[in-house]
């Protein structure tokens, strides 16, 4: 055989087959399984094996642009969105980091590991997060950082592994998924499982996997210890029958050509792994509190179904019907009233869209009845319409008519035509946002500016505006992240 054709199948299996960390922690007594050494097989439909590429030599510079831009998967353990808001351990865990390094976290999600190891090879990230095990296959590629918690890996079932009445495979893994990979770094574990290995479709979630586990569709699944902890709760029937391997490294992963960004995190957590704030969202989540479990139990369907909130059926009605992607909207909402329907805020505005009086005599509503979501949300994007027309123009781009709209939508249409003419005087570009018409509006709370003769509506608040529009923007862009394809 040719050499370089031996050196690319040994280069192919090392990381197909060798991404187990050495285990030096395994539980190899596996006391309530029936062992053997007969061989692992794969019953599922042959699947191309995943090869993870190794970023391309392009240097990044997250430390001094101050913002990451990171990988993950949307699951119950590493991130997930509940009203709007992130959680999840590894996501707080990586908050705790970014607050000290004074570093904008951009989140872009994928919708399993295959992608996940596909964005990796294009390089467009500084880190990646979604229960990552430790191994040296993987490390040579894209390093990881210091062990940022442990987690058992077991095998979970919902019935006895010794019941000989059903014909499928007994024991199931995702296909490249974590799990997938260090099962094939273990020679003792694969000889010891009396059963074969099924292997599941790439695409499918751990937590759809648990759920069909716990509705007895097939045997069990190898899964790591959080995910079952927080599935269980959901599903009682749900037990766990053996530890393979206790205590298996977790970590993040880092594009190598992303500056020192790993050397400084590794300091950051040497320094503060055993602070107050680490040692508290560690137990969170691993204990399972109260809080933990409240936002999960609004969580589940959100994997399950792609749900931003309990409203997004409505959202995407009125938002069809004005011509908007549902997910603007959802933003707006989530920004103003966390999608609570009965918040009223300090200045007299209402409901899940922050409705004022004024809005609802233009549309002749009662305005009590805007505690309905069907009729705020209808008359709130309604109204975000109208101000759009007033930037739907060739000289705006498609960006900016949206943040001006939002500004208005904020700071009323009056105030951000002041600021657009006083970008004008001050020869700022009038149709673009971002520092120029923003920064007039900033200036509008000084004597100078909301005195100077083109200004019509007097003093505003510009800060707040800035912030708000920011604020939608960003969460704007979470969501199509998290719902990269439109399921109508």
């Amino acid at each position: 055989m040719n050499p370089l054709k031996l050196i690319v199948f040994a280069v192919f299996g090392f990381v197909l087959y060798g991404c187990g960390h050495k285990a030096e922690k395994t539980d190899v007594s596996l006391s309530r399984m029936s062992l053997d050494s007969q061989a692992l097989f794969i019953f599922a439909p042959p699947q191309p094996p995943q090869v993870i590429r190794r970023p391309p030599a392009r240097v990044r510079y997250p430390l001094k642009r101050k913002k990451l831009k990171v990988l993950t998967l949307h699951s119950i353990n590493t991130y997930f969105l509940v009203d709007g808001e992130e959680h999840g351990l590894e996501y707080e865990l990586l908050q705790l980091y970014a607050r000290q390094a004074d570093l904008a976290v951009d989140i872009i999600t994928v919708e399993n590991y295959k992608a996940m190891y596909d964005s990796i090879a294009k390089g467009d990230f500084d880190m990646a997060m979604g229960t990552l095990f430790v191994n040296s296959a993987m490390d040579s590629i894209t390093p990881f950082s210091n062990t940022i918690y442990y987690s058992d890996v077991i095998l979970v079932t919902s019935e006895s592994i010794g019941d000989t009445t059903r014909n499928e495979p007994g024991f199931s893994v995702i296909h490249q998924s974590p799990v997938h990979f260090w099962m094939h770094g273990k020679d003792s574990i694969v000889q010891s499982l009396r059963d074969p290995v099924r292997s599941l479709e790439s695409e499918l979630s751990k937590e759809v996997a648990l759920e069909l586990v716990a509705r007895k569709e097939f045997k069990s699944l190898l899964v790591d210890r959080h995910d079952y902890l927080i599935m269980r709760s959901f599903f009682p029937e749900l037990k766990e029958y053996a530890v393979l391997q206790r205590e298996q490294p977790i970590a993040f992963a880092f594009n190598p050509h992303s500056e020192a960004l790993k050397d400084d995190f590794n300091n950051w957590h040497t320094k503060h792994k055993k602070s107050s704030d680490y040692q508290y969202t560690l137990k969170k989540y691993r204990d399972h509190s109260d809080y933990v479990n409240q936002k999960l139990k609004y969580e589940i369907p959100v994997i399950m179904k792609g749900i931003i909130s309990p409203y997004d059926s409505l959202i995407r009605i009125y938002a069809t019907r004005e011509a908007f992607d549902w997910k603007l909207i959802a933003a707006i909402i989530h920004q103003e009233s966390r999608f609570r329907p009965l918040i009223v805020s300090p200045v007299g505005a209402f409901g899940l869209m922050q409705l004022m009086p004024s809005v609802a005599q233009t549309y002749k509503i009662n305005f009590k009845k805007l505690s309905s979501p069907d009729l705020n949300i209808s008359t709130g994007t309604k109204y975000f319409r109208w101000l759009y027309k007033h930037f739907d123009k060739p000289e705006y781009s498609n960006e900016d008519k949206i943040k001006f709209t939002l500004a208005s939508y904020n700071a009323g249409i009056g105030h951000i035509m002041d600021a657009k003419a006083l970008a004008l005087k001050y020869n700022l570009n009038p149709y673009v946002w971002n520092d120029n018409v923003e920064d007039m509006l900033l200036k509008k709370s000084t004597y100078k500016y909301y005195s100077d003769p083109v200004v019509k509506f007097g003093h505003c608040r510009g800060f707040e505006t800035r912030i708000y529009v920011r604020n939608i923007m960003q969460y704007y862009e979470h969501y199509q992240n998290f719902l990269p394809v439109e399921t109508l």
